[in-house]
Parts: structure tokens; C-alpha cells; sequence
């Protein structure tokens, strides 16, 4: 527990501390009072903010996938062929995973709580919101003559499948970086994805190109340090 000192009241520090209760300790094991005590306030300044706990796993919500939304949003803007794109958009998941990392066990491993009750449609048009950036840029693939899928919506499932529970196995201390996996998704992916006359392309140059997209995106959180 946190000694006497600052007292941050701001809704960012609640929320971050939050995050990370519920990402260690999963959120009907999550305390409000155990989170006013680590930042030194009371349980009422938090109720204050909030409400309560449920309101806080709405915000957490609200919060994290504002950080995708921006960082998708940049990658749009910074790059213009559907290659780098879904690059850009892998690494951006997986980065998460490690930069965003509580936030993102948070809202991962309790997704369910987040179909219920008044968060439902809120957090659903979010995620279909988000999906269909994925799907919009391997339909702008297909249309442009670089990827070849029949159905865009089933293969930007198929990249969420794979970069989003990764929160399952992946961990930040692990023999593999994110880089390093976001390389073999990629190769994986556009492997799959990409017509034979691209095969050949110099993929890891893109995949340079990519990641360095998504670091400078704005609202990103530091990159974390690996041991790895």
C-alpha cells in the first residue's frame, strides 16, 4: 500500500488503478476501498467521480478504446495503402497488450460484464466501430487489387482473434517481444492475404515503416520496458 504523500484525485489515476485491480484480481474481486487506500483518498472522492464500480468499468471502456481509436485513426491518416494499414493496425493490438497492458486485461477478461445491462449498446457500437476500420481497409486491399479475401468482415475477425487474446499467453517478460510477434502475425497474415506478384515484396521494411506509424500516435501510453 502506497505511503502518505501526493494525493492524485484526478479521474485518470482512478481509473488507472482500476484498470489494474480488476487485470490482477478480476472485478467482483475489486474494491473500491482497496483503490482509495493505494492512491491515498477516500472511498467518497472515488463515489464522487463515479459513482460506482460499474460506472468506473464503463469509463475504463471509454478510456481504452479512445487510445484506439486514436491510435487507428493516425495510422489512417499517416498511411495510405492497405498493407502497412493492417500492419499498422496488428502491431497496434499487440503493442496494447504490453504498453496499455492493464487497462487492456481489464477489458478483455471481463468483456462479458460489458454486454450487460446499460453498458450494452454503448460498448457493441464501439466494437463494431472498431471492427470496421479493420474491415475497411482489407475491403480497400481487395478493391485495390493487394489482398484477396471473399469476405473482408470473416478475415478482420479472423486478425482480432488472433491479436486480441493474445492477453492469454502473451506476457511482457517472455522470450518474444511484441515487435517480434507483430512480425510473425504479419508474415502470417499478408502470406495468406496478399496475391502471389506481392509475395516477393520486402515485407520487413513495410513492417519498420508500420511500427514506427503506430509509436507516434497520439494519446499512446509509453512503450513499457521488456526484460525479454
Amino acid at each position: 500500500m502506497s505511503g502518505r504523500g501526493s494525493r492524485p484525485s484526478s479521474r485518470e489515476a482512478i481509473l488507472r488503478v482500476f484498470a489494474e485491480h480488476v487485470a490482477d484480481r478480476g472485478y467482483a474481486d475489486t474494491s473500491l476501498g482497496d483503490i482509495a487506500a493505494q492512491l491515498n483518498l477516500s472511498k467518497g472522492t472515488i463515489v464522487h467521480h463515479f459513482g460506482n464500480k460499474e460506472t468506473l468499468l464503463g469509463e475504463l471502456h471509454v478510456a481504452y478504446f479512445a487510445r484506439r481509436f486514436a491510435e487507428a485513426e493516425f495510422v489512417q491518416a499517416e498511411l495510405d495503402d492497405p498493407v502497412r494499414r493492417l500492419i499498422a493496425m496488428i502491431y497496434a493490438l499487440l503493442a496494447a497488450h504490453r504498453d496499455d497492458r492493464a487497462a487492456s486485461l481489464a477489458c478483455m477478461r471481463e468483456l462479458v460484464r460489458y454486454f450487460e445491462g446499460d453498458l450494452n449498446d454503448y460498448v457493441l457500437t464501439q466494437r463494431m466501430r472498431y471492427t470496421q476500420i479493420m474491415v475497411d481497409i482489407l475491403r480497400g486491399g481487395v478493391r485495390d487489387g493487394v489482398f484477396r479475401t471473399p469476405d473482408p468482415q470473416i478475415s478482420a475477425l479472423q486478425v482480432f482473434g488472433m491479436c486480441n487474446y493474445a492477453w492469454t499467453w502473451y506476457r511482457p517478460d517472455g522470450q518474444q517481444s511484441v515487435e517480434d510477434i507483430s512480425r510473425l502475425f504479419a508474415h502470417d497474415i499478408l502470406g495468406g492475404l496478399m496475391r502471389e506478384s506481392d509475395e516477393d515484396a520486402d515485407l520487413d521494411k513495410l513492417i519498420d515503416q508500420a511500427i514506427e506509424t503506430v509509436r507516434r500516435a497520439p494519446e499512446r501510453l509509453p512503450i513499457a520496458d521488456e526484460t525479454a
